[in-house]
């Protein structure tokens, strides 16, 4: 098996990115706009903030066919308080000011609500209906992206 740092790896998949972006008219197979955006250093740091080494190694393997192991320190997160996916850069504190992180496993946006029944404005609902969604919905959550808490 070949060993790849999580730098490289990273750097990797932005330049397969960057050469499917010039190659192939990705408009044919995507509506939206969003997907065919050019892609910025900013939201590369974050796509692959906190995100597993195992999942950044299928991630490798589908591109080259080789199977890798993606070895580095991975960013330690906070638990989301839906999810207990660690996503979250920072957690809620009134005091500093610091929180409304949003999970991008499962797009709550961290209040500091902590019971799952409170109906959250802000999230249109609680954490008991984010949960059922996921249940509902399962193929479009990827459980060994992050790291659990």
């Amino acid at each position: 098996m070949k060993k790849i740092s999580r730098k490289d790896a990273i750097n990797l998949i932005v330049e397969v990115q960057n050469i499917i972006e010039k190659k192939v008219d990705l408009s044919k197979y995507f509506s939206e706009d969003q997907w065919i955006n050019s892609i910025k250093e900013k939201e590369i740091d974050t796509d692959f903030q906190g995100v597993s080494n195992g999942f950044l190694s299928e991630i490798i393997q589908s591109i080259t066919g080789y199977k890798v192991e993606v070895c580095g320190e991975i960013e330690v997160l906070f638990p989301c308080p839906c999810c207990a996916f660690r996503t979250l850069t920072e957690s809620y504190n009134p005091m500093e000011g610091t929180g409304y992180d949003i999970c991008p496993y499962c797009n709550w946006e961290d209040d500091g609500t902590i019971d799952a029944n409170t109906y959250r404005s802000i999230n249109r609902g609680s954490i008991a209906d984010y949960r059922q969604r996921i249940r509902e919905n399962s193929n479009r959550y990827y459980t060994n992206k992050w790291i659990k808490a």
